[in-house]
């Protein structure tokens, strides 16, 4: 019995890992410029998660709603190596644009391509991840953001609550230093 249970979730696993492979042959990341689609963000959040992304409880939150003039959105699946090798790094990033003061100007989220609520919970606890994710199981919102390898990272601006990439990222960053000097010049907040 357990054996099976076993087997069947590394074949969940594989067959997911597949898709997003496949998804990756594929992939087509929208480019600085290019409009970003109002995508629904649908997922847990704690009390303090909404208050960073200036969302009322009872909003159904969509990306032109959070309150920052950017979001820097990371695509993870938590079947991804590379995302849960980047996961600290994420926490860190999180935690450095916090202590510059610029957690007014850029909020920070991340999609689980694939990835269920219980997924996204599993990621949140097994990484400690302070900031919001969200889910997108049956990756609808995947497709509509380029159907990008994992992890990819979207520097969106808000302007005018009107969502365009100003910078776009596939694979793990280089560094948390070199991500937060990239993140202040593009927002010109050097």
């Amino acid at each position: 019995m357990h054996r099976s249970l076993f087997y069947g979730r590394t074949l969940c696993a594989a067959l997911l890992a597949a898709l997003l492979l496949t998804a990756a042959a594929q992939a087509h990341p929208l480019k600085s410029g290019d409009s970003f689609p109002d995508i629904p963000l649908t997922g847990t959040l704690t009390p303090q998660q909404q208050q960073e992304l200036g969302l009322k409880s009872s909003q159904a939150p969509v990306l032109s709603g959070i309150g920052t003039p950017f979001v820097l959105m990371e695509i993870f699946s938590m079947y991804c190596p590379f995302c849960q090798a980047e996961a600290e790094n994420m926490n860190r990033l999180h935690t450095a644009i916090r202590q510059e003061g610029l957690d007014g100007t850029i909020a920070v989220i991340g999609l689980g391509a694939g990835n269920s609520q219980f997924e996204v919970d599993f990621f949140r606890t097994k990484y400690s991840v302070p900031f919001a994710l969200f889910t997108d199981p049956e990756l609808e919102l995947h497709k509509q953001t380029g159907e990008t390898a994992t992890p990819h990272f979207y520097l969106i601006s808000l302007k005018d609550r009107q969502p365009r990439v100003i910078f776009s990222h596939t694979g793990r960053m280089q560094s948390v230093d070199d991500m937060l000097q990239t993140l202040r010049s593009l927002t010109g907040r050097e």
